[in-house]
């Protein structure tokens, strides 16, 4: 587990390593243009979670069949060319837009799609919930340390495109890392054939509606709860959140590299002793439901008014489920439950991961969008963080308190 959490570390490394140098990328080919830069990245993004859900499905259903641990290289070694690729043609829409766009999607399938089938294949039950919340600590990691290393190089070369190089070098370590210490995590007596995964249906993206034709009205309303919950996920609003600390609350670099820094260091402190401490001490619906009310209170506040000083309050509330930590209860309880039902790991993983997709691609080109308009017709952009949770916190929390307390089982309940 500690080497798939290396590997999350290193995969988060390989986003945030681009968090300031790709808006500042996009706004120089936009020309200046704050509206037409904040509409090129949520519509690129937007096309990533469509897109991806390809990728997701078809690469989830392979990994049944052939293992986790090539898939795991796969986005590693596609930085490796993608970001020597953008260093060198930095002014070009035509290279930088597309390249964005798949290096999201296959840098995502490396890491969500393949970890949570890795974690799911040698954990189970309450163990894999812990394992998913220590995951999270890695992410804060590579938040913590990965901005000052970008900030670094950013403020002595004056240029966005070099934290590029630094992409491709991230992603020659992990793939390295990867290929000499990984183990396979699923044993040959687990795995799928070769002809279950080549059938059509196999490798349909829409996949994922078989968990609302053939799974349990429980695990139904747990998958919705947790594909609400993921508009609140840290890349679907990196984009917004930079764009507000750059043009409303005038952050400089360095400025914003130490909040980045703080917010990971806050983040691996909650999901090394909140986030377990709510899971030991709540129950599944008590978590989601505190979590839920945390995050809306949080996204409130964030952009109620354009002062640092409540958007850093606003961090404080959302720590135990900010970045999808709020559906890690539901989420080992919802895996268990499929597996139960019949359905393959890595193929849940896959058409959980799709759902995560399709909600960034509405979220980021709804905020992105929204924000513009506001920009044009002088309404407060600040709005755009409360539309943000009442989309992933308060309409997830409506869902879960119309959801019975038999619903939310490991296991299906006769009779329910």
């Amino acid at each position: 587990m500690r080497k798939l959490y290396l590997s999350g570390f290193l995969s988060v490394a390989q986003t945030v390593i681009t968090i300031q140098s790709e808006p500042l990328l996009i706004k120089e080919l936009s020309g200046g243009d704050i509206g037409l830069t904040a509409r090129m990245l949520a519509n690129t993004q937007g096309l990533v979670g469509v897109l991806g859900v390809v990728v997701n499905q078809i690469g989830g259903k392979f990994s049944d069949v052939l293992g986790r641990k090539r898939f795991l290289t796969l986005g590693p070694l596609a930085n490796i060319l993608f970001g020597l690729l953008i260093f060198r043609n930095s002014h070009n829409r035509r290279v930088v837009l597309p390249l964005r766009i798949v290096r999201s999607i296959l840098t995502t399938f490396s890491s969500t799609v393949m970890l949570t089938a890795a974690l799911s294949d040698v954990a189970q039950g309450a163990e894999l919930g812990a394992a998913i919340s220590k995951m999270g600590a890695a992410v804060g990691a590579g938040i913590v340390i990965t901005p000052f290393v970008e900030a670094l190089f950013l403020q002595r070369s004056n240029s966005p495109r070099t934290a590029y190089l630094l992409l491709s070098l991230l992603g020659f370590v992990h793939a390295l890392f990867v290929g000499l210490s990984v183990p396979e995590t699923l044993r040959r007596a687990q795995r799928k054939t070769l002809a279950s995964a080549m059938q059509l249906s196999s490798i349909n993206p829409f996949g994922f509606l078989n968990v609302f034709r053939r799974g349990s009205v429980g695990l139904q309303k747990m998958v919705c709860i947790q594909t609400l919950q993921m508009f609140l996920e840290g890349k679907n609003l990196s984009d917004l959140v930079e764009l507000w600390k750059r043009e409303h609350l005038k952050w400089t670099v360095g400025e914003s590299r130490n909040f980045v820094m703080i917010y990971g260091t806050l983040s691996i402190l909650s999901g090394v002793y909140v986030t377990p401490f709510f899971l030991k001490n709540l129950t599944a619906r008590g978590f989601t439901s505190a979590t839920n009310m945390l995050n809306l209170l949080g996204f409130l506040l964030r952009g109620a008014r354009e002062k640092s000083w409540i958007f850093l309050l606003a961090v404080l509330p959302m720590l135990p489920g900010v970045n999808g930590a709020s559906a890690t209860a539901l989420k080992s309880i919802s895996t268990d439950l499929a597996t139960a039902e019949g359905f393959g790991k890595g193929e849940f993983s896959a058409w959980t991961n799709n759902l995560r997709a399709l909600a960034g691609a509405v979220a980021t080109v709804l905020y992105g969008n929204y924000y513009s308009w506001c920009k044009r017709t002088g309404i407060s952009a600040g709005t755009t963080f409360a539309l943000a949770g009442l989309i992933g916190a308060a309409l997830p929390e409506l869902i879960l308190r119309l959801t019975k307390d038999n619903e939310i089982q490991r296991t299906k309940v006769e009779g329910a």
